[in-house]
């Protein structure tokens, strides 16, 4: 059996109309995406522990970059990516961790901001819905494809 390795990436938007969050008509969501010194930019996530619950690891997240999960938290997405060097198989599940409005994650693209999973600093910014990957944009589309409720977005 080959070994995998998971990992819990947390989906959070900001809508183009925070009055009607799944209204497209305004253009596609931004997305959280989070880097520590020169990595890719990415969905923030963490490791996946071995017994742990997918909903625990995706709180381990929310904590991490400053916010509390949705009471409504499900898996939007699932991918499985094969190590072609015969290494262990990556499974990506992303978690639904709603929408915010502009004022409650700061907006600049290149902002240090202070991370609760320390010694590390994060980087973060808001990026464009078109320019995520696609896992990102399956996730995505999951999550607009419910209509938006209030209990969908993070405290």
């Amino acid at each position: 059996m080959t070994p995998a390795l998971a990992r819990v990436e947390l989906l959070v938007w900001r809508p183009a109309n925070p009055r009607d969050p799944g209204d497209l008509a305004a253009g596609w969501p931004e997305v959280l995406q989070v880097r520590a010194g020169a990595s890719p930019w990415r969905l923030p996530g963490v490791a996946l522990r071995a017994g742990e619950p997918v909903r625990a690891a995706a709180a381990r997240v929310a904590y991490a970059v400053g916010l509390t999960l949705p009471a409504r938290t499900r898996v939007l997405s699932a991918h499985r990516q094969p190590d072609t060097s015969g290494g262990p198989v990556r499974l990506t599940l992303v978690v639904d961790g709603g929408w915010v409005v502009a004022f409650e994650v700061p907006r600049s693209a290149e902002e240090l901001v202070p991370c609760r999973c320390q010694p590390t600093t994060h980087r973060r910014r808001w990026a464009h819905a078109e320019t995520a990957d696609p896992a990102t944009l399956d996730a995505l589309r999951a999550a607009l494809s419910h209509p938006a409720r209030e209990e969908s977005q993070p405290r």
